[in-house]
């Protein structure tokens, strides 16, 4: 298959899995209320430490469930190619799901935030603040042998006016972007253990806007259209901005 006709079934892929999570995922207001139970919850069950932050409920309670169901619409996807194939950092408590962690094994002088001044790079790279190498680990991601290699960042965007919700936008888009630009690093093996490889064609930020005025999904939808095909046609990046409404859903396209 051509780079083209594959990046084309990625993106139906992306864009089936947007809606799927929209028709499937409760209403803002219902998550408001379900994520801090959630949370609180998980903070006195030892068996739940991978869902103690809002962001983490969000995506192990409610995405992964729907993601993964998805993921064995692709053909030659069963129950294990699925688990082999995606990777989170929260692996060991969802042995159900996934196997392994995304977690980039070569480290890097380089940051994901935004907006850092030279000085205080040059303050990192001298081990002034902290650790000179960075080791990224994204919250998911795609391998081989699923078809569609992607790295996610996810996000659960509780509450904030037009400014934060601009902010977490841009931020979030911004390293999902970053990851996709790592270069390549072949897996590794240590014993009986294989570290995955760092090899990703797309990026995704996928994201629940809880907000009461709907402020991230505004800040997304305020762009242009031809701004936002520019993300995925131009830099791999899928951008899905869900409120758990079908008809209320931003997209990529």
């Amino acid at each position: 298959m051509s780079v083209d006709g594959m990046k084309d079934r990625a993106y139906r892929f992306l864009r089936d899995l947007r809606d799927k999570l929209n028709a499937e995922i409760p209403s803002p207001a219902e998550m408001r209320a379900a994520i801090p139970a959630i949370v609180k919850a998980s903070k006195s069950d030892n068996k739940q430490p991978h869902m103690r932050q809002p962001e983490d409920a969000f995506l192990y309670r409610y995405v992964f469930p729907i993601m993964f169901r998805h993921m064995k619409t692709v053909e030659g996807i069963g129950e294990e190619e699925a688990r082999q194939s995606l990777l989170s950092e929260y692996y060991r408590n969802m042995p159900e799901f996934c196997r392994d962690t995304p977690a980039r094994k070569e480290r890097h002088p380089f940051s994901k935030l935004i907006g850092s001044k030279p000085a205080e790079i040059v303050a990192q790279w001298k081990g002034e603040n902290g650790p000179p190498l960075k080791q990224s680990c994204p919250d998911f991601a795609f391998r081989n042998p699923f078809p569609f290699k992607v790295v996610f960042e996810g996000k659960y965007f509780g509450d904030g006016g037009p400014a934060r919700a601009q902010h977490e936008l841009v931020t979030n888009i911004y390293q999902a972007f970053f990851y996709r630009g790592l270069p390549f690093v072949a897996a590794r093996t240590s014993g009986q253990k294989v570290a995955p490889a760092w090899d990703y064609d797309f990026a995704c930020l996928l994201a629940y806007d809880a907000s009461r005025d709907g402020t991230l999904r505004d800040a997304w939808g305020g762009l242009s259209p031809d701004v936002k095909r520019g993300f995925w046609e131009g830099a791999n990046v899928y951008v899905m901005v869900l409120r758990g409404n079908p008809q209320i859903a931003q997209s990529s396209a």
